[in-house]
């Protein structure tokens, strides 16, 4: 019983403290110009980017205010900028079958309407956007396999029906010339 008890407690406190770092940062849904900028920059990214397969954008979209850092020791930081932050799935297609998903964190900069770069991102030191990207596990890119393997299935049923099916069908001449008798054997050995 005390084992339950320990269990529970320990599940309600992580349930608790489990996205506290998060959290802080408001979830949003993503705005429209948002959408637009992230497919002209897929566009321009993916030479095989599928236009007919929209870009999902996740529900836990975020919104942080960041302030840029300066570049050299004169220059002076710009103001802060609105980014929101959002993980995209989308399709990229090679050759009319390979098809690859791709799932990605997409930085959005509100202030000066364009999608941000990894690097720009890293100036901005924010710990909202990195735990941000920490908390999804399999980003990257993954190969459906369907179209793939039903082609090699075709590799090994075709071969296998021409040697099983279709070559007993075919007109055999041994079996033509025994029930004609074109050779008069018809006698027995006995």
């Amino acid at each position: 019983m005390l084992k339950r008890v320990t269990a529970a407690m320990m599940a309600f406190a992580l349930m608790l403290t489990g996205g506290a770092g998060v959290l802080a940062a408001t979830e949003e849904k993503a705005p429209e110009d948002m959408k637009k900028a992230v497919e002209k920059h897929l566009e321009e990214e993916y030479y095989d980017y599928n236009k007919s397969y929209e870009p999902k954008f996740d529900e836990k979209t975020i919104k942080v205010e960041a302030t840029p850092q300066a570049e050299g020791e004169d220059a002076e930081a710009s103001g802060p900028i609105t980014v929101y932050a959002s993980l995209v799935e989308f399709q990229t297609v090679r050759d009319n079958i390979f098809t690859f998903a791709h799932r990605e964190v997409i930085y959005y900069d509100a202030t000066n309407e364009k999608v941000l770069s990894g690097t720009e991102v890293g100036k901005l030191q924010n710990e909202e956007l990195t735990q941000f990207k920490e908390q999804f596990a399999h980003l990257g890119k993954k190969m459906n396999l369907g179209w793939i393997m039903s082609l090699h299935a075709l590799i090994m049923i075709v071969p296998a029906y021409l040697m099983f099916v279709w070559s007993n069908q075919v007109y055999s001449s041994t079996s033509f010339q025994i029930r004609n008798n074109l050779y008069n054997q018809k006698h027995t050995f006995n």
